[in-house]
């Protein structure tokens, strides 16, 4: 039980601490409009990176095709009618951005929680890195959430809050992972290409136009495509 509890620690520091370090150094973020489209647009090539190289090869490779694609096109269903509701009561785009992206990284940081749950359980030497790994993949998503609250001028405490919130998921599944094993491959299937639905309906419908209206210039485009390259370099390094 003790091995337990110690599982499920190390799953809420790597969720919280990375999306809250990734908040907290948005808070230095200090510019024009056209600095911020740039940095914009920076998160939406860096959480674009994640849906292709990450969630949604993942996705197919533990689940099958069906499944998987019904994950992403029910991701992308609820995020529209969430974005419905919303719209009455929220309309600042960028706050919208925000929560949504909140929204699907902590619903892709559970099946990362079961992940690493299971590791610690199965392969004890592959749990710190793993781990490890995490805490240093959360730290931009944790700024990819806290740029558009940025951009509106919420309230510093406010946005490094939300942003930690979207970590506690990952304590959750590490604690499942951990006390069940192994658990099933459509089943986290389903989560990730859910994820990775919302994500992508998000990237382009709310973050790279937001960016673009932000900014006219390219700023924004460089950005968005720094942000991929960022991605590929930090997952492939």
């Amino acid at each position: 039980m003790k091995e337990l509890w110690m599982i499920t620690f190390y799953g809420f520091i790597v969720g919280m601490a990375g999306t809250g370090l990734g908040a907290f150094s948005s808070l230095f973020v200090k510019g024009s409009d056209r600095i911020l489209s740039f940095l914009l647009g920076l998160t939406g090539g860096f959480m674009m990176f994640i849906v292709t190289f990450h969630l949604l090869p993942e996705a197919f490779l533990l689940g099958r095709l069906s499944s998987t694609l019904g994950g992403i096109l029910f991701g992308i269903l609820l995020i529209v009618l969430i974005e419905n509701n919303l719209n009455k009561k929220i309309d600042n785009s960028f706050i919208r951005s925000s929560l949504f992206l909140g929204i699907s990284i902590a619903v892709h940081n559970f099946p990362e929680g079961l992940a690493l749950g299971s590791s610690f359980l199965t392969m004890r030497e592959l749990g710190p890195t793993l781990a490890m790994a995490m805490l240093l993949h959360n730290i931009p998503e944790g700024l990819s959430i806290s740029i558009p609250l940025r951009i509106n001028n919420i309230s510093p405490w406010k946005i490094v809050f939300f942003s930690i919130l979207t970590g506690i998921p990952t304590g959750i599944g590490a604690f499942i992972g951990g006390y069940i094993g192994m658990i099933s491959n459509k089943f986290i299937a389903l989560c990730l290409s859910f994820a990775g639905g919302t994500m992508l309906y998000i990237i382009c419908d709310e973050i790279i136009p937001g960016a673009k209206a932000l900014h006219k210039g390219r700023g924004s485009s460089f950005g968005v495509i720094l942000g991929f390259i960022f991605g590929i370099i930090l997952y492939f390094k």
